[in-house]
């Protein structure tokens, strides 16, 4: 889910984009799944990793909205990027500009390669029991689409308003699911810690993108 927030600036920038419009997508859809082994090694990589890259230097895309509001950001919330821009430019808005791994990732890559020709802005996120991302809308997916895989087992739930209702989404560890996060949506933790990886690709970067239209 998202998990973020992108460029807010004009309806404009948020909707034109070369590929399908929200509205032809599904508001969400299993994508694959993750084997234990990446479960492992990103998992580690929280488990080591303590920082929060939420408003830092190197994620200059969230200095572009209201990040804190999005996020609800207290000491329960954290995003680590892996995905970085190559030169650090605190003007960068466009997130295909993400594309510089920042850690070595054996076993992930070699599996997104199975599902993705590209991924961009590569991060994971931590959040504490009882915390809530607010309702928010990213990108139309015409502009890049969303994914995530969920790191462990606990009770969240992702909810979307599309035009049809309110839509509630809760995830397996090792799945990997597309959101429309084109539509208004947030997330509600449970009682559990919950981790995900998160990252974007444009639709044509999904090897079987015909599962994704409705």
């Amino acid at each position: 889910m998202s998990d973020d927030c992108l460029i807010q600036k004009t309806k404009r920038t948020r909707v034109n984009g070369t590929g399908p419009k929200r509205t032809e997508l599904k508001t969400f859809h299993k994508i694959g799944t993750m084997p234990k082994r990446v479960l492992k090694e990103l998992n580690y990589i929280l488990d080591t990793n303590t920082s929060n890259d939420i408003g830092g230097d190197d994620y200059a895309i969230s200095q572009n909205c209201n990040y804190e509001e999005v996020f609800n950001v207290q000491d329960k919330y954290r995003q680590v990027l892996l995905q970085k821009t190559p030169d650090i430019d605190p003007m960068v808005t466009n997130e295909y500009m993400y594309t510089s791994w920042d850690v070595p990732l054996r076993y992930t890559r070699v599996e997104l390669d199975k599902l993705f020709k590209n991924t961009y802005r590569f991060r994971m996120s931590e959040m504490g029991d009882g915390h809530e991302l607010n309702w928010h809308i990213d990108q139309d997916t015409s502009v890049i689409c969303r994914a995530q895989i969920c790191l462990n087992k606990n009770d969240s739930v992702l909810e979307f308003k599309d035009r049809q209702g309110i839509h509630e989404l809760k995830m397996q560890p090792g799945e990997v699911w597309f959101i429309n996060t084109g539509w208004n949506h947030r997330v509600l933790a449970g009682n559990d810690l919950r981790r995900s990886a998160i990252f974007g690709f444009h639709f044509n970067d999904l090897i079987d993108k015909e599962i994704l239209y409705k």
